[in-house]
């Protein structure tokens, strides 16, 4: 059968490679208007789970995507035909490729999206976000923010060591609009209304002027370092500028 997917030849190069893997990036994949571009994210707060992500019935992913797995790269995108998509996720070790989760969603000719596992499977298991271009200036980057944390935390992301809140009151599965930030800096999150610390600092390893997506995922109150379903902030980039 005839593959969907329309896949730039280094695109599969480089799904063959680690470079697949979170933090190791690679050159871009540089998008055609005539496609859409997606990037898949392992957002379920359990270390221990792996998934496989089909797209309209067909496995998308080189293999099973581990905690924080990230398809195809922190940086890359997969090109695909635009229009209708239905989004699935299996566990990682079926075979068959049975759905236990799946979405529809549009996906529009030159747009760049993320499309985040949650690991919930109740309605809305993914959270697809639109990875816009941001003009940022020297020293700063543009960040937009997505929260993951099961079930129902709202949260705040503060700017160490101020204490400056740069997020504010993000709802379970809520996304927030970029912002600008310096590129280096240090954060916390926080469950709103409170002064509960979830995560006492992260330290971001970011590049200025690029754009990022900001994820939070993790279990509610879970903060022991040992845990594996220990809330943490992470990111991935949102391609080179267009």
């Amino acid at each position: 059968m005839k593959s969907k997917f329309l896949f730039y030849i280094s695109l599969v190069a480089i799904c063959c490679l680690p470079a697949c893997q979170k933090n190791q990036i690679t050159g871009p994949v540089m998008p055609a208007t005539s496609n859409a571009l997606v990037k898949f994210v392992n957002g379920e707060p359990n270390t221990t789970v792996t998934y496989q992500f089909l797209l309209n019935g067909q496995k998308i992913t080189g293999s099973a995507l581990a905690y924080a797995g990230i398809f195809p790269g922190t940086v890359e995108y997969a090109a695909v035909q635009p229009g209708q998509a239905t989004i699935a996720i299996t566990a990682g070790s079926d075979a068959t490729f049975t759905p236990i989760a799946q979405t529809s969603l549009n996906l529009e000719a030159g747009k760049r999206y993320g499309i985040l596992w949650s690991g919930d499977l109740s309605k809305d298991p993914f959270v697809v976000v639109q990875n816009r271009s941001q003009a940022a200036d020297s020293g700063y980057v543009m960040v937009q923010c997505v929260n993951l944390i099961m079930p129902e935390q709202t949260i705040d992301i503060l700017s160490l060591p101020d204490s400056t809140v740069v997020f504010s009151a993000i709802p379970y599965k809520g996304v927030k609009d970029y912002i600008k930030l310096p590129y280096a800096g240090n954060y916390l999150v926080r469950e709103t209304g409170t002064n509960i610390t979830l995560v006492a600092k992260a330290s971001l390893s970011l590049t200025q002027t690029r754009n990022y997506t900001w994820y939070v995922r993790g279990r509610k109150y879970d903060t022991l370092a040992t845990s594996k379903t220990r809330i943490t902030l992470d990111y991935y980039t949102n391609g080179y500028p267009q």
